[in-house]
């Protein structure tokens, strides 16, 4: 599993913008383990990462605390928001991360197992739209020509990363999936 120093060795901020340091004090309030601390205020998570990801603010509080959600949802932590402005979350005592699909009444929707095991899913992804530009052009990804050994790349990848998050209607099943379009 990844170390939060070596995800900051690994995430080229010239090319792919700022990492988001969660402020260590604000954690100490929380029930995480002391690994999840640690991997938010050492190496943080990107600014807007592709896949259309967000986590503009260094905050983590209860999702109760940030949008008008019945208390139920109090156990989801925020921390971004995917690109349909679905909340990403991690999850209290399980600590998995997890998006609530604001089209489908907040359903949970599995990311990954682990903060470690979504940034280096995150750095899979930008090495996959690396390899496709590097094969196909500056706009390789844009206009969706990636090869498909480069697809297939990414997805043993991403079970090697986190076996269950390639689990049909899961976060990363769907991004994979939709390469295809």
């Amino acid at each position: 599993m990844i170390t939060p120093e070596e995800f900051i060795d690994r995430w080229d901020v010239n090319k792919y913008g700022p990492l988001n340091k969660f402020n260590r004090q604000d954690l100490m309030v929380t029930e995480f383990s002391d690994d999840v601390k640690g991997f938010l205020s050492i190496g943080g998570l990107p600014e807007t990462p592709p896949p259309y990801l967000e986590f503009s603010s260094p905050q983590i509080r209860p999702i109760t605390n940030v949008f008008d959600m019945p208390q139920h949802f109090k156990r989801y932590w925020f921390l971004g928001s995917t690109g349909s402005g679905d909340p990403i979350c991690i999850t209290e005592k399980e600590e998995n991360i997890v998006f609530l699909n604001n089209g489908d009444n907040y359903k949970e929707i599995f990311v990954n197992s682990s903060i470690n095991q979504f940034a280096e899913c995150i750095l899979a992804y930008v090495s996959m739209i690396d390899k496709a530009i590097e094969v196909n052009g500056e706009d390789a990804f844009i206009d969706n020509d990636i090869p498909k050994s480069v697809v297939d790349w990414l997805k043993e990848e991403l079970e090697r990363i986190d076996s269950k998050c390639m689990q049909a209607g899961f976060f990363w099943s769907t991004e994979y999936e939709n390469l295809f379009e």
